[in-house]
């Protein structure tokens, strides 16, 4: 866990390719040899780092399901928790930094598939559950609505990645206006 730990933290501080194994091994604590133990190569880490990473939406949508109760509450929690999903902009940096990496090797490509389709599952379910849970109407197509909140949380955290802190109160009314306008009732045609 402790390499894993190192690698992140290390990984989003200077980038996959500028990082070295002793470097990682170094910060954890570990002999080059401990790491090799481990790890097959850097590679094999750094897959580690997303998968130990990306299961934090589901658990946190889960938490607000489990912990709030009325209807009210839990649609201004998850829309809380929505608008500051742009702040998460380091893991961001480094799902693109495997999105990049991903382009040059088929494992790493597949697996980036496999992540993706897992979390647009994940938050495609969490849409249908937020719809259900506030007695709201459903979307037709709740994996769209899901793929839009996802484009713009990305969208937003890959703005803010050279951003200041003067700027944080833009982005999260950014993405609250997007979170409201996509869960919105649709508008009728009734006229």
């Amino acid at each position: 866990m402790r390499l894993i730990e190192a690698a992140e933290t290390l990984f989003i501080r200077q980038g996959f390719d500028d990082t070295s194994v002793d470097e990682i091994s170094e910060m954890a604590g570990y002999s080059r040899g401990a790491f090799y133990s481990n790890f097959e190569d850097k590679d094999q880490l750094f897959l580690a780092v997303i998968d130990r990473r990306w299961p934090s939406v589901s658990n946190a949508i889960e938490a607000i399901f489990q912990n709030i109760s009325g209807p009210a509450e839990r649609a201004a929690a998850v829309r809380e928790w929505y608008s500051n999903q742009w702040r998460h902009k380091e893991f961001i940096a480094l799902q693109m930094d495997f999105a990049r990496k991903a382009e040059k090797d088929c494992s790493a490509r597949r697996h980036l598939a496999e992540l993706r389709r897992r979390e647009l599952e994940t938050v495609t379910a969490s849409v249908v559950r937020y719809f259900n849970a506030t007695g709201r109407v459903p979307v037709d197509r709740p994996e769209l609505l899901a793929l839009a909140f996802l484009a713009v949380s990305r969208g937003l955290a890959t703005l803010a990645i050279e951003a200041g802190p003067e700027m944080e109160q833009l982005y999260t009314e950014a993405s609250t206006l997007a979170f409201d306008r996509m869960s919105a009732p649709p508008i009728s045609t009734i006229g």
